[in-house]
């Protein structure tokens, strides 16, 4: 018993170490959150599955003997800046990812090189379009006496480059295997409704977002690269303050409010909304920056969180007006559907966004847009595509992929094959707590994640590499 109670106190001395080091200022669920040490590892082994997870083994291998490998890489929701980059708005949403995938299969360079940023520049998002007629209680989301926020409004792809080390001469990154991660930015469309009706007015209930305000309120920079393009846009401006008539929030409660619902949650609303055909629209265009029929390309989609819901909608045109308006665009998606190999489903909400496509007579539902993925691999005789869902039970924000074994078209319907799969992002406080925001975002560190992409036998490329059907 002595031994149990002298335990406790060293935890209680410890916490009280961690208090102070958080300035004192939250509770004990602040410290469980931020504070506490790896008292229970992240990275524990998953359950035992009966089946393997599918992997890019022979992805790798084509690469080497040649071919084009290309990682759509796709945000999610309530995307934050790395801390060396607060208060502007450049994300970098795929650092990590490439961070991290970089040391699994050995790149001669830490992260990869950014190579060229391309813009949606078509139909609705060409440098001379208007603005959308879209409202927010009868306030105009762009202004529509000038076109710069619309333009400002533009997602748009960098393209990286990451170099595998050839195993023969490891330091010459002229002889090693080019990857490309193609990082998919749709969060410039959403930006003026989430900072100028969320973000800045929830300063006077819920007091000041910090970190947020400065990411809305971010210097506005053009692009030198790209005429009538913006690097950032301010959308409000810094002076947004609490109001003293109302009480102040309690820190848990505000820090929930602000970074999970304010800043997370309102991107996921705002997809589901006539918001969608834009965000829609404007992926499927800078997917196709990253597309050439002239090349023997293969391509592999990494989502995050709402970019999964968002990903397969935006590639399949199937009764889509707006798509299949455009002659050239059926053949392109139809060939860049029938080399997507893979895809790689982290912290989805498809489960919970499904909710609003109750009536799918006008968008679809996941199951029609992976049947198409599926009919495109059939037609390029190559093997059926496979997804692998990765989802942190203590991730307050992800759902299981559903049973996806079945069509409308009949019983005998073949569609993807969906894996779920457990994962553990974050460390534990004992079996009480794991980090929210570590369990939702960081799905693109956990090395069990990314391992079964690339197993450790696959790690460099091969000596003599030999193409694989994919």
């Amino acid at each position: 018993m002595s031994q149990v109670t002298q335990s406790i106190s060293e935890v209680d001395v410890f916490l009280k170490r961690c208090c102070n080091a958080c300035n004192g200022r939250a509770a004990l669920l602040v410290i469980c959150l931020f504070c506490v040490p790896h008292l229970s590892s992240g990275q524990a082994a998953a359950t035992a599955q009966a089946q393997e997870t599918p992997a890019l083994t022979g992805s790798l291998e084509r690469a080497d003997a040649g071919t084009q490998l290309h990682i759509l890489y796709v945000h999610g929701m309530g995307i934050d800046t790395p801390k060396h980059k607060d208060g502007t708005q450049d994300f970098e949403v795929s650092q990590e990812f490439r961070t991290h995938f970089c040391k699994v299969i050995g790149c001669t360079t830490k992260m990869g090189e950014l190579v060229g940023r391309d813009y949606a520049d078509e139909a609705d998002f060409a440098p001379n379009a208007d603005p959308p007629s879209l409202s927010y209680l009868g306030e105009d989301v762009w202004n529509k006496s000038t076109k710069e926020e619309w333009r400002a409004a533009a997602p748009f792809v960098d393209h990286y480059r990451l170099v595998r080390k050839d195993p023969k001469d490891p330091t010459n990154p002229k002889k090693g295997t080019p990857i490309y991660i193609d990082e998919i930015n749709w969060w410039p469309l959403i930006l003026s409704a989430k900072c100028r009706q969320i973000v800045g007015p929830e300063a006077a209930i819920v007091d000041r977002d910090q970190k947020h305000i400065a990411n809305c309120s971010a210097k506005t920079v053009r692009d030198s690269d790209h005429k009538d393009r913006y690097k950032s846009f301010s959308w409000i401006s810094n002076d947004q303050k609490h109001d003293p008539s109302w009480p102040e929030p309690a820190v848990i409660n505000r820090y929930l409010k602000h970074d999970i619902l304010d800043w997370g949650f309102a991107d996921a609303l705002l997809a589901v909304g006539p918001l969608r055909r834009y965000l829609i629209e404007g992926i499927r265009e800078i997917v196709l920056h990253s597309f050439n029929q002239a090349e023997n390309q293969e391509f592999v989609v990494v989502t995050h969180s709402l970019g999964s819901y968002l990903m397969f909608s935006a590639l399949d045109l199937q009764d889509d007006p707006h798509a299949t308006a455009r002659a050239d665009w059926k053949a392109k998606f139809e060939t860049l559907l029938g080399e997507t190999s893979h895809a790689y489903f982290m912290a989805n909400q498809v489960r919970l966004l499904e909710l609003a496509n109750l009536d799918d007579t006008k968008n679809g539902n996941l199951i029609t847009h992976l049947q198409n993925w599926y009919d495109a691999r059939q037609r390029a005789q190559q093997r059926p595509p496979q997804i692998v869902a990765w989802s942190d039970p203590d991730d307050l924000l992800t759902w299981k992929i559903p049973d996806l074994d079945r069509d409308a078209r009949g019983a005998d319907a073949k569609v993807v094959t969906v894996q779920n799969r457990p994962a553990q992002n974050a460390w534990r406080w004992f079996w009480l707590l794991e980090s929210p925001a570590g369990a939702h975002t960081t799905y693109d560190q956990n090395k069990r994640v990314l391992r079964a992409m690339v197993p450790k036998s696959h790690a460099r490329p091969s000596t003599v590499a030999r193409p694989i059907a994919p």
